[in-house]
């Protein structure tokens, strides 16, 4: 007898291989996966302008890095108790004059335009629907950086606003870049702070918007990290214990469901090559001068090299430089 309920769904019809490049951006499933990629050698870059939850600030964050022209200063950036902010970033970019803010974006923007117009995967993740705007012009912000709540307004997002938004992006990119892919998903995450019943009425809202642009770009391709952690693993002991992340054996599930519909059979064998790399690069050093730590390294170097070389498109210059020091 089982149970709970599997989650039956087809794997993606052109997977990831190692050597493509993936852009991943959104919320935290965005950032989990990424940094996961990125862990175990793929050319991934993960939430250029940081974490962002809801979807306009997203494409904006898309938009302008496919075309930095248009991104306004006077718009987006601001001062604050002598620190520079953006409008359109995470809390993460900050600086002490606007030319450092400026330069940190504009480094941002290239990896996003490289990765959009060169790239082969999009992975795009949607967390709220709720969104905060500024009082005094009524622009959407992707953070409210800690200012006062007299500044902002919250309100919810409609399902055409977002659809919207995102046909202008969709159908720019896909002339740009015909060969890209875009993964879906809907961050599992709960905005408990909302409370359940907004939250449940702003994922519906996401999952609406995204069935209708689904409807519109039939040739993409959608992961269920919602339906995996809310109705496959279901139990609170797969939360972290604010009760609203996954825990990590949770992430750890979900990223094994999105390796096996996601990666190609070479790159799915490749990676159990790379794992006892990547669990190498974790070991606790306790004596890193004696003898045995350095049969270790060279043995680690001498499986770099043998992958490399039978693997050109891999980029192993981390783990080279790592187990070299």
């Amino acid at each position: 007898m089982e149970f709970r309920s599997i989650h039956s769904f087809e794997a993606i019809q052109n997977p990831l291989r190692y050597g493509q490049k993936i852009l991943c951006v959104g919320s935290c499933f965005a950032a989990n996966m990424g940094m996961l990629l990125e862990k175990h050698f793929f050319d991934a870059q993960t939430n250029p302008n940081g974490i962002i939850f809801n979807p306009i600030s997203l494409v904006q964050g898309l938009q302008i890095g496919l075309n930095p022209s248009l991104f306004e200063e006077e718009k987006y950036v601001f001062e604050y108790n002598n620190r520079y902010y953006s409008w359109l970033h995470h809390g993460s970019f900050q600086a002490s004059s606007k030319k450092e803010l400026l330069e940190a974006i504009d480094t941002q923007n290239k990896r996003i335009q490289e990765h959009l117009t060169q790239g082969n995967f999009l992975l795009i993740t949607w967390g709220s629907a709720h969104v905060y705007t500024l009082q005094s012009n009524k622009e959407i912000v992707a953070n409210c950086h800690k200012l006062p709540g007299h500044f902002f307004q919250k309100r919810l997002l409609s399902v055409a606003e977002i659809v919207s938004h995102y046909q202008s992006f969709l159908k720019s990119i896909l002339q740009i870049n015909p060969k890209l892919q875009i993964i879906w998903s809907i961050s599992p995450v709960k905005y408990l702070r909302d409370g359940l019943h907004q939250n449940n009425l702003s994922k519906s809202t996401l999952f609406l918007a995204l069935e209708a642009l689904r409807q519109e770009f039939p040739n993409q391709y959608y992961f269920p990290a919602f339906e995996l952690l809310q109705d496959e693993l279901r139990d609170y002991r797969f939360y972290a214990p604010d009760m609203a992340h996954p825990s990590e054996q949770a992430i750890q599930y979900i990223w094994d469901q999105f390796r096996q519909h996601i990666f190609s059979e070479v790159a799915l064998r490749l990676y159990e090559d790379i794992r006892p790399i990547t669990l190498s690069m974790e070991h606790r050093i306790l004596h890193p001068n004696s003898p045995e730590h350095q049969r270790f390294k060279r043995k680690q170097l001498d499986n770099i090299k043998l992958l490399q070389e039978a693997f050109p498109q891999l980029n192993l210059g981390s783990a080279l430089s790592y187990f070299s020091s």
